[in-house]
């Protein structure tokens, strides 16, 4: 298996080298290419990546920090990408990203490859036609501060494009029994902007397969709380279940909130339910 593994890897090696030898760079195409455009590109003593955050592209495994292993960060921008996906059919989009670039030695490089194959998959290497920055951008939503209180956690991250939760995953080993809770450490603190609050929930994969749930769902984190994040699991199913250090155990949604202003009144506004209870409207 392992000979099979190192000839794949030099196929891929191959194929990079004869792209590189009339083009630029090559687009790596994961095999999640389908959820998303290509964000890699490999040229001949460098990687340039489009991220959505400096701890990397990841999907399933624990995230690729960038900043760690020393990519420069370029700043958010909007980008005009072309690439060869067949000979003689080529694609061009538009994406927004973080761009993040290092340079390699060949041996860095051939490494950065095998990483990117075993933790994205792969579907080919292509030929990049244009990678062209159309101009610099504000990243969309708000920045989110995290304090690792543990230097090995993985800190929250989006799994994937577009999704509300960030993955939160756990610091310790813990077993809950049946009926059992405990508080989970993550191992990071953070500080969210003024206006905005975070609401942890459960994993509705973790709630489906194993009863696993949160006590306070959702809970409530103030913009002003500075503490280690922690997680209030309970275990409503019928069998032990195992967390290990490392493993994703809830999801934090950030959302801004309105503050309000109190009023004690002598009259509220009639409305068609009035006073009416839980259920008043069904049957």
């Amino acid at each position: 298996m392992a000979k099979a593994i190192d000839e794949h890897l030099q196929g891929l090696l191959d194929r990079l080298d004869d792209i590189l030898k009339s083009h630029d760079a090559a687009a790596y195409l994961t095999s999640f290419y389908r959820a998303g455009p290509p964000r890699i590109f490999i040229g001949r003593d460098n990687i340039r990546l489009l991220a959505k955050q400096k701890v990397g592209i990841h999907y399933e495994e624990p995230p690729i920090d960038l900043v760690a292993r020393g990519y420069r960060d370029h700043g958010w921008g909007r980008f005009l990408i072309a690439y060869e996906f067949e000979p003689g059919k080529d694609f061009e989009f538009e994406m927004e990203g973080l761009e993040m670039e290092k340079e390699f030695s060949q041996e860095e490089l051939v490494e950065a490859v095998r990483e990117f194959r075993d933790k994205l998959g792969i579907v080919d290497l292509v030929p990049l036609l244009e990678m062209q920055r159309l101009g610099g951008l504000t990243p969309r939503g708000v920045s989110l501060r995290i304090k690792k209180l543990d230097p090995a956690i993985t800190p929250p991250a989006y799994a994937h494009d577009g999704d509300a939760g960030l993955d939160l995953c756990s610091a310790e080993d813990v077993n809950l029994e049946p009926g059992e809770r405990a508080m989970v450490s993550t191992g990071f603190a953070m500080s969210l902007p003024e206006g905005h609050a975070a609401f942890v929930q459960p994993r509705s994969g973790l709630a489906a397969r194993h009863g696993i749930s949160i006590v306070n769902t959702p809970g409530l984190i103030d913009c002003h709380y500075r503490g280690e994040v922690k997680v209030i699991l309970i275990n409503l199913g019928q069998e032990t279940f195992e967390i290990k250090r490392g493993d994703r155990i809830a999801q934090m949604v950030i959302q801004k909130v309105e503050s309000v202003r109190v009023e004690v009144v002598d009259e509220l506004d009639d409305t068609e339910r009035g006073e009416g209870g839980f259920g008043s409207t069904g049957k």
